[in-house]
């Protein structure tokens, strides 16, 4: 397997940024639960902290992807897919694309209309050119708080068509991006 993605599958950096972000989104929506019903502290201060840095790093993996999508060929869909099939497919995964930088984009507005740059785990913050309003935070955050039950939907969404396409139709999509295509 090469680094591109072929006709039949991803390439290995496609794959390596489809895992690498997944799990930054869960580990996100982890903590963003997790923060969300402490009260104000230390603790709850560390685990934004930390929310933010992942969730740079995030939107710099997913901005990599994006380019990266556009500058090869994706593989496509099975032949035997039926075209509602495809279509939702399609759909979701543009949807997560969207919704992802939509949350990602949100979230960096709570932080700059806060005052702040975006963390990247203490070593350094990157400024957004936004001034600081109390009014917007609080609007931004709202956004930030509502956007993760469309993103968590489309996850499952996601996932349950890779179960489904693997387990009961037993065609090749899941492999394309995990173990290959024989």
């Amino acid at each position: 397997m090469g680094i591109r993605n072929s006709e039949a599958e991803y390439g290995s950096l496609a794959k390596a940024l489809h895992w690498l972000v997944a799990i930054g989104i869960f580990a996100l929506l982890y903590l963003g639960i997790e923060q969300s019903g402490m009260e104000r502290g230390d603790e709850k201060t560390y685990i934004r902290f930390v929310h933010g840095s992942i969730a740079t790093v995030v939107l710099a993996l997913m901005t990599i992807r994006i380019v990266w999508r556009f500058m090869g060929t994706t593989p496509a869909h099975p032949a035997t897919m039926p075209a509602w099939q495809t279509m939702t497919s399609t759909l979701v995964h543009w949807g997560l694309y969207v919704v992802v930088f939509f949350q990602l984009a949100a979230g960096a507005m709570v932080v700059a209309t806060g005052g702040k740059g975006l963390p990247v785990f203490g070593f350094f913050s990157i400024p957004l050119p936004v001034a600081e309003s109390r009014d917007a935070h609080e609007w931004w955050e709202g956004v930030h708080e509502f956007m993760w039950k469309p993103l968590a939907a489309l996850i499952v969404l996601h996932v349950l068509g890779a179960i489904y396409n693997h387990f009961i139709v037993k065609n090749d999509v899941l492999k394309r991006m995990t173990i290959g295509v024989k």
